[in-house]
């Protein structure tokens, strides 16, 4: 294999070895990013919560309800029972029998709303039960695929970085090309080498010279794009 094969090779291999690591990173991100199911959790949580509270409020005032229609029994028995007969405490029992009836009517209009809401409550609670279980199924699901892709990516990386040393091996009799190589890895985003297309640079386009195609497909010397610079291959 000539130089100008060999560096193609090298470039090739780098080139999966970029994309791979990149995307080894983008699963690992996703891994440890759970922003839907943390959002789902909350919103969950937070229906739960006011849930909760509604039922409370509405246990309180059920037992104000229990409590006021104590009192206005317990003074209607007074008033009616015949034992009473001084006219001002009579009286006295009317005005706070009336008083308990209006307290108790404002009650319930009050007990009427609490358990409209608390069935509101209860049903976005149920509703967000049902979306937290959907998307820790999705995740679930989402979390084996990625983990199936990362076991393959750190083997194939490993197959990539095999091949990449021996390829640098074979060029380490020519350490003026492997050094540009490198230069140019780091200069022009990770692409040094790149193929002739239609007697033109495959990066920039520029057209190359008939007398230096024929020296690229030689391939036994460097040829570099006037355009851009990169090590041109055919």
């Amino acid at each position: 294999m000539n130089l100008l094969s060999l560096l193609w090779q090298l470039q090739t291999t780098d080139t999966e070895l970029d994309e791979k690591a990149k995307r080894l990173q983008q699963i690992d991100t996703a891994l440890a990013d759970t922003p839907n199911l943390d959002a789902a959790r909350a919103a969950h949580a937070d229906a739960q919560k006011r849930l909760a509270h509604l039922r409370a409020q509405l246990h309180d005032g059920e037992l104000q309800a229990l409590a006021l229609d104590a009192k206005i029994k317990s003074i209607e028995e007074r008033l009616y029972s015949g034992r009473v007969t001084n006219p001002k405490e009579l009286d006295g029992m009317e005005k706070d029998l009336q008083m308990h009836k209006r307290q108790r009517n404002a009650l319930d209009d009050k007990l009427l709303a609490l358990m409209e809401a608390v069935e509101q409550a209860h049903a976005r609670a149920d509703e967000t039960a049902r979306a937290l279980e959907h998307i820790e199924t999705t995740r679930a699901r989402e979390l084996e695929q990625l983990a199936r892709e990362r076991d393959a990516l750190i083997a194939r990386l490993a197959e990539l970085n095999t091949a990449r040393e021996e390829t640098r091996a074979r060029l380490a009799a020519h350490a003026d090309a492997l050094r540009l190589y490198d230069q140019l890895r780091q200069t022009k985003a990770g692409r040094a080498v790149v193929q002739l297309k239609r007697d033109a640079c495959g990066a920039c386009g520029f057209a190359i010279p008939t007398a230096l195609i024929q020296r690229v497909r030689e391939g036994n010397v460097l040829v570099l794009c006037s355009g851009c610079g990169r090590i041109l291959v055919g």
